[in-house]
């Protein structure tokens, strides 16, 4: 189609853009964007085609066509417009196989071409002002120039006139534009073997308004830089029309067959515990652990200032299979594994770093951590430890689901709204039920208390038990090559009501049931208030578990795919929030649940560091520096042991109540 023929679809153009973005003319808008997928529709189907093959001539045709469309009503031309296009029709969105193009099929034969694809952006670059429309003068003749600007064909500034004078540029009467560089990832969702190390892109985009993590949608050009001097060798790159923020839900494709086999199982009792145990097939028992992981998977009901997200801790002794069961978890689509070991902090918020970009010298970059890059996905967290200085940006991933970032000119809000499936050893190799939680880990108590639910898996001895997991381990590693013990055991698959139940299943049935948003019934409000009121009464929660058990129990009546959360889910989710504090917060000797425990200090040992304080705080009044053995006496008199004693002032001197400034003697601070 040469431009004769496009002109033919002038009068058409110039009518539908009048009419379709009548507003957009009216509002002055400075940046229109044309969708597309509806201008297809309405029959421009042979110019849309010539656009996908020349977008720029194209995309120019289409701004001539708007200034038309502009002065039919107003009567004057507009200044200064951007147009850009998104939407590409299904036709051009597919490769030759079928499916959907990807960062993987950018490649020579899509050169200046028109593409769609979608993104993870791992890299962004500040904002950086870029000269769009240049102003040259001729100092010889006079002549005025105002030539467009293509950065990738910009040999610097010089210009000649027709006089064959050097041109000069009028910096202060040129236009420019908001440039920004980003770097792109294919989604694992989208790859054909998510084995494979994912696909990069670099995309420069104009007139950016400043896009820094998340999934993005671009519609561009492939182009192609040469950065060898010695061979025709080119690096590829994406020059951006449109960039779109997605929201971050991954699409998984549901035919008829698939809903109508999920409605099948939803009616079954046990339905949860058969996807939560088929979830890690690899991991033999854990019931409680795989179902409250499950249940993540499906997440609470969002309200506005409420998260949805269900964050869950692992403390586990050695060899349990932590890794395994986090490695597994990440398989779900928009899931991430991450591993503090081989990961900065920042590795799990974002960074702000110099960093020489394909153009220009070194700028500031952000680089998206874990928590972000899995936004509206589960950040699985192997070894979690976490120092001071990281602390502030994980709460705030953790609660308020975003990460503020403020550096080197960048200053950006980054969406984090994800569920933590963290994992821990304890510090001293096993977890002891004795000492609190705080102590045995290296994970603050204010981040502690963020989280829902903490599980300690604990490697008790059971003859019985150990017989059976052994037995299993065994029949594992036999059935990858025995197809008559892989039915057995089910590894791949578990028939279930003539439904075949598979990793693929069950995440189906996930996202199938995610989009869910059940209302708490009167009669499960009445069990959340007494279960509160008497818990309160008794044991000391507070409102954290509260929310926690509202949060499973939405979850817990999405996965049975109701629309009310009933008494049902009220228990279940009251019943999973009551065995985890049982595992770490329970007192034999008080009977009592006592969640200050899990943070470092139970409000028994509370009550005895008050009174050690306040004996020291009283023989003080005699001698400045209070000998250990005189502590010691008094503390006898109130009930408290020497060996308690020794560990309550080591916790004085640690919290700075007092200090020891020599051996065995001590002071108030």
């Amino acid at each position: 189609m040469n431009m004769e023929t496009l002109e033919e679809f002038k009068d058409y153009l110039v009518a539908y853009l009048r009419n379709i973005y009548q507003e957009d003319i009216i509002l002055d808008s400075e940046k229109i964007v044309i969708d597309l997928n509806k201008l297809y529709e309405y029959g421009l189907m042979e110019f849309v085609e010539f656009l996908v093959d020349n977008p720029e001539k194209g995309i120019r045709f289409i701004k001539e066509c708007y200034y038309e469309a502009y002065y039919t009503l107003k009567n004057e031309y507009p200044k200064n417009i951007i147009v850009s296009v998104k939407n590409l029709p299904k036709i051009f969105k597919t490769t030759r196989k079928g499916e959907i193009f990807t960062v993987e099929d950018i490649r020579s034969n899509s050169l200046g071409k028109l593409v769609e694809f979608e993104g993870i952006i791992v890299m962004a670059s500040k904002i950086r002002p870029m000269l769009k429309y240049a102003y040259y003068i001729c100092p010889k003749c006079g002549r005025e120039y105002y030539k467009e600007i293509d950065i990738l064909n910009f040999e610097g500034e010089k210009s000649v006139c027709e006089c064959g004078s050097e041109l000069n540029l009028i910096e202060n009467k040129s236009t420019y534009t908001d440039f920004q560089e980003i770097k792109v990832q294919q989604p694992l969702d989208l790859m054909e073997n998510p084995e494979e190390p994912p696909k990069y892109v670099t995309v420069f985009l104009e007139n950016s308004s400043g896009v820094y993590a998340g999934r993005v949608k671009i519609t561009g050009v492939p182009i192609k830089i040469r950065k060898s001097k010695k061979l025709p060798i080119y690096e590829i790159y994406v020059k951006a029309i449109h960039c779109e923020v997605l929201d971050g839900d991954v699409k998984i494709k549901l035919t008829n067959s698939d809903i109508e086999n999920i409605k099948k199982l939803d009616k079954r009792q046990d339905i949860i515990d058969i996807l939560a145990d088929r979830l890690i097939p690899e991991i033999r028992g854990h019931s409680a652990i795989k179902k409250a992981v499950f249940l993540q998977q499906i997440k609470g009901v969002k309200k506005p200032g409420k998260r949805a997200d269900i964050h869950i801790l692992l403390i586990t002794d050695p060899g349990i299979g932590k890794t395994v069961i986090l490695r597994k978890i990440a398989e779900i689509p928009g899931n991430l594994y991450g591993s503090v070991t081989t990961a900065t902090g920042v590795g799990l918020t974002a960074a702000v770093v110099r960093e020489k970009t394909e153009i220009g010298e070194d700028t500031w970059v952000i680089k998206p951590g874990l928590l972000v890059k899995a936004h509206k996905g589960t950040a699985c967290i192997d070894e979690l430890t976490v120092n001071k200085d990281l602390q502030s940006y994980i709460l705030e991933a953790m609660e308020s689901q975003t990460i503020h970032i403020s550096k080197g000119g960048i200053n950006a809000k980054l969406p984090a709204e994800c569920a933590i499936l963290a994992a821990c050893n304890p510090r001293w190799g096993r977890f002891n039920p004795e000492v609190s939680v705080a102590e045995q880990i290296n994970i603050p108590a204010p981040l502690l208390s963020r989280f829902d639910l903490i599980f300690p898996i604990r490697d008790v001895s059971d003859k019985n038990r150990d017989r059976d997991i052994a037995e299993y381990i065994i029949d594992l590693h036999r059935a990858y090559l025995d197809d008559n013990i892989n039915k057995k055991i089910g590894l791949n698959y578990l028939e279930v009501d003539g439904v075949k139940i598979d990793k693929e299943f069950i995440i189906k049935y996930i996202y199938y049931a995610r989009q869910k948003k059940p209302v708490i019934s009167e009669r499960a409000k009445e069990l959340f208030i007494n279960y509160y009121v008497e818990m309160r009464k008794k044991h000391q929660i507070t409102a954290r578990q509260l929310e926690s058990a509202i949060r499973i129990a939405e979850a817990h009546a999405k996965a049975k795919l109701k629309d009310v959360v009933d008494e049902e889910d009220a228990k279940e989710a009251i019943n999973i929030i009551t065995e985890c504090l049982k595992e770490i917060a329970y007192d034999p000797e008080t009977g009592i649940f006592d969640v200050d425990k899990i943070l470092g200090v139970s409000k028994k040992e509370r009550d005895k560091l008050i009174v050690v304080y306040e004996i020291i705080k009283e023989l003080a009044e005699k001698s400045e520096l209070v000998e250990y053995v005189d502590i010691a006496e008094e503390a006898k008199k109130k009930g408290i042991k020497e060996n308690e004693l020794e560990n309550i002032i080591k916790k004085l001197v640690k919290y700075g109540d007092i200090d020891e400034p020599k051996p065995g003697r001590y002071r108030i601070l």
